[in-house]
């Protein structure tokens, strides 16, 4: 008799058990897929799998892209179809937007490794931001 009022007992807790562990943890199960780089700065798949998207921190939206990059504190992108690069300085919070001739002339920004978004989303770490 003690076994069948400790078996509902046990599947509430387990229940509860489950739900908080999938609270606490860190992936984004029922959400859309998104990868933080560093200082809220994520990396955002798209309805299209080959759009991504840079989010800033604590919004949802963001700047589609085509080419990104980052070296710390920086994160350099660039929208798609732009000819500008927006540079992110994520230690000062500070956005800037230039040419490609400035990027490539600025020994800061040109050393900034880039590579096309759908790459750069294969080598970010769904469970951990960069810096």
């Amino acid at each position: 008799m003690s076994n069948r009022r400790s078996s509902p007992n046990f599947c509430r807790i387990a229940f509860l058990a489950v739900v908080v562990c999938l609270c606490s943890c860190e992936a984004n199960l029922f959400g859309p897929d998104l990868k933080e780089i560093a200082g809220g700065y994520r990396l955002k798949r798209g309805g299209d799998a080959n759009q991504f998207a840079l989010t800033i921190p604590n919004e949802s939206g963001g700047l589609i892209i085509d080419e990104i990059g980052w070296r710390k504190p920086f994160i350099v992108a660039r929208g798609s179809g732009s000819e500008y690069w927006d540079v992110i300085n994520t230690a000062r919070a500070q956005h800037i937007r230039v040419s490609d001739l400035q990027r490539k002339s600025d020994p800061v920004y040109e050393s900034i490794q880039t590579e096309p978004a759908e790459l750069a989303w294969r080598d970010l770490d769904r469970r951990k931001r960069l810096w």
